[in-house]
């Protein structure tokens, strides 16, 4: 394995591993003008582990660098995106208690299509409407997320940056303003269809269903601070018609600070970690960096 910067090894060395599944980050629903477009380079890192057998562990650290852009506008008078990102995945594979080799890839990801739309209270408003706009009360929004399997994928390698399948992830979030402060619900599944150029045979997963409580204090002009905890529930894998019985009960935690800069430009780092879950199920963690500009 590789040397990894010194400032994740506190992060790295904090906890233990569960599937990254969730489709959103805190504060995603919050107002924007419908005037502008986004661009953001984000940088993740995921560590995971995952039982193999009855004592063999499978071992990834991937690293993720994804592009992506958001163009917001008005529709049906309520505030909505449309949007596209492009990962490259780099993947370093290991096996404990084990004599198999790891075998590392790196290589463009699945791109991920995403639109997004305000259901209560999210009107679509200039950038000189929004400064006036009183965001207190309640509001809610719902998007739709879509992989498309076009990434990197060979059937006979043990990992790989693409996933040769569609996953469509529906989300909607309900939310609570107060001055600066700001509470969220998330709820979403993961649905994912059947990768069937496994190895000769087929991988296929059960639907993982995914909820979120978010509380933040700031603004987005200025700078937010948030912590989130996430339950995932199903999501069990089937490798070459053999269940693998692993389906996630399981609660993860999550911290999340977004600085503005000015001029357009903005920072988010997030770090997430399990709190529970359920004995044979993968774990992870990862941190992110994500550098935006907004285009006005």
């Amino acid at each position: 394995m590789s040397t990894r910067p010194l400032f994740l090894l506190p992060l790295l060395l904090a906890s233990s591993f569960h599937t990254v599944s969730f489709a959103d980050d805190p504060r995603t629903y919050e107002l924007n003008a419908s005037d502008v477009a986004r661009t953001s380079l984000r940088y993740r890192v995921v560590e995971s582990e995952a039982p193999r057998g009855p004592r063999e562990i499978e071992e990834q650290t991937v690293q993720t660098y994804s592009l992506r852009h958001v163009q917001y506008f008005a529709l049906a008078d309520q505030l909505a995106y449309a949007g596209i990102q492009v990962p490259y995945r780099q993947i370093e594979q290991d096996f404990r208690n084990s004599r198999r080799r790891g075998d590392d890839q790196s290589g463009l990801g699945d791109p991920m299509l995403s639109f997004g739309m305000g259901v209560y209270r999210m009107p679509a408003l200039s950038w000189e409407e929004l400064k006036r706009y009183n965001r207190d009360g309640f509001s809610s929004g719902c998007q739709l997320l879509v992989s498309l399997p076009l990434g990197s994928y060979d059937s006979r390698r043990g990992s790989n940056p693409g996933s040769n399948r569609w996953m469509v992830i529906p989300e909607c979030q309900l939310g609570y303003t107060q001055g600066r402060w700001l509470v969220e619900g998330f709820a979403s599944m993961n649905w994912f269809s059947d990768n069937d150029d496994y190895r000769g045979g087929t991988f296929s997963q059960d639907p993982l269903y995914n909820f979120k409580l978010s509380t933040s204090y700031g603004s987005m002009r200025d700078y937010w601070l948030a912590v989130s905890a996430e339950y995932h529930h199903g999501g069990a894998t089937t490798r070459l018609g053999r269940a693998d019985n692993n389906g996630e009960n399981d609660w993860d935690g999550e911290v999340a600070l977004y600085y503005n800069f000015g001029g357009g430009n903005s920072m988010k780092l997030f770090a997430e970690w399990p709190l529970s879950n359920s004995a044979g199920t993968s774990k992870s963690r990862n941190f992110s960096v994500v550098m935006s500009h907004t285009w006005r």
